[in-house]
């Protein structure tokens, strides 16, 4: 069984990172800032990354756990090996090792949850989101520049937009996600430079912050240790 949810985890990371067969570099800004970017550049040293995930949910209530990532064999080349803990106890999710990587692949980690959630809550099927989301980045994101409060300063960041699924003629089968938010949020000092990964459900057809929301679910960088 185990080795069944490896192969269906490597299926889904393949899938999702080939978005790259439809682009090449400046295609999309989002795109490229998320995939081709050497994320794992700035780590200088072997570093454990950690991550807050959060879940507020009108639906099911709220969860807290965390995502650690060990980033090691640091090479001259800018790229490094990478292990991570996603959640922990009964929440633990099964990733590989990846080696000889220049990108931090925690958000690839979070949207494979994302999509196998909806999966769970909508009956449909994973592929289908994963798909949807890959064209999606691939088209492009609404972008807006942000202030991150880190170590006690406020540093620069970069946020992008996606609604997967709010144009696509079939989302009536799920029709409570339909108008589900993706915000990428990077910034060049954050060590790995992944911000924060956040979802938002809107309790409506549209959302800003401080809307009441069906779901809000992130994980976002705490800070980071040596190894």
């Amino acid at each position: 069984m185990r080795k069944m949810w490896l192969s269906l985890v490597s299926a889904f990371l393949l899938l999702l990172v080939s978005v790259n067969a439809y682009s090449v570099t400046g295609f999309t800004e989002v795109n490229n800032a998320l995939f081709d970017k050497a994320h794992l550049k700035n780590i200088l040293q072997p570093a454990k990354l950690h991550y807050q995930y959060k879940k507020e949910c009108l639906i099911e209530g709220g969860r807290e756990d965390t995502v650690d990532m060990d980033v090691t064999n640091i090479r001259n080349t800018g790229r490094r090996d990478t292990h991570v803990e996603f959640f922990t106890g009964k929440n633990k999710r099964p990733y590989e090792d990846r080696e000889n990587q220049q990108g931090n692949s925690v958000f690839v980690f979070f949207l494979e949850f994302d999509v196998h959630e909806l999966n769970r809550l909508t009956g449909g099927e994973w592929r289908y989101f994963q798909r949807k989301i890959r064209w999606a980045l691939a088209k492009g994101a609404d972008k807006k520049e942000v202030d991150i409060d880190y170590q006690g300063k406020k540093i620069k960041g970069t946020q992008y937009i996606i609604q997967p699924y709010k144009n696509d003629p079939k989302n009536g089968r799920y029709s409570l996600y339909a108008n589900k938010y993706y915000i990428f949020t990077l910034a060049e000092e954050i060590p790995g430079e992944i911000y924060q990964v956040r979802t938002i459900v809107p309790d409506g057809d549209s959302w800003k912050e401080g809307d009441v929301v069906l779901t809000d679910e992130s994980i976002t960088f705490t800070g980071v240790d040596k190894l």
